[in-house]
């Protein structure tokens, strides 16, 4: 199974990857960690680096990827996948989720991958607002060329539900 999960930041992409995972056995892989190196410091990748790093992943008989990322060097990702989740919630709850993450890392409850303070949170309520103005737009385009290997998921959903929608959509092909 090829999953691919797209959403604006504090979607509830990660959340939904890891539950995924955990219910198929299968890896997943974060498009923030196909951008940014982590490893020493944060560097970014090239296109050149990011491509060969996505199709490394694509090479797997089963993956999970999620991630805002929707430029050219993600296609790939969106063409192999059997189901593409997209995590269109309303914005109030958007910015609940935000404002929750960021108190439980400040709490050191959950861990962060950048400095926890509040021009992050600015920073990611103005990226929340790039989404809808510049990805929202490609999104739609892209579930014009395939609507049934989409999956819109519009309000908080119970996972079970979830899980039996992916499975209706891939046996319906």
């Amino acid at each position: 199974m090829k999953i691919r999960i797209i959403g604006s930041v504090g979607s509830g992409k990660t959340t939904l990857a890891k539950k995924l995972s955990e219910w198929q056995q299968i890896d997943y892989f974060e498009t923030d960690r196909i951008v940014w190196k982590r490893e020493e410091t944060e560097v970014r990748r090239t296109d050149a680096e990011k491509s060969a790093v996505l199709n490394n992943i694509l090479q797997n008989e089963n993956w999970i990827i999620e991630g805002v990322h929707l430029e050219e060097w993600t296609n790939e990702s969106i063409t192999q996948a059997d189901i593409v989740i997209f995590l269109d919630l309303p914005k109030n709850q958007i910015r609940y989720q935000l404002v929750k993450r960021q108190i439980k890392q400040i709490l050191r409850l959950e861990a962060a991958h950048y400095p926890v303070r509040l021009k992050m949170l600015k920073k990611m309520f103005y990226w929340d607002k790039l989404f809808d103005q510049r990805t929202k737009p490609l999104i739609t385009a892209k579930i014009t060329q395939n609507p049934k290997k989409w999956l819109i998921i519009k309000e908080k959903a119970e996972l079970q539900d979830i899980q039996e929608t992916i499975l209706q959509i891939i046996s319906s092909r």
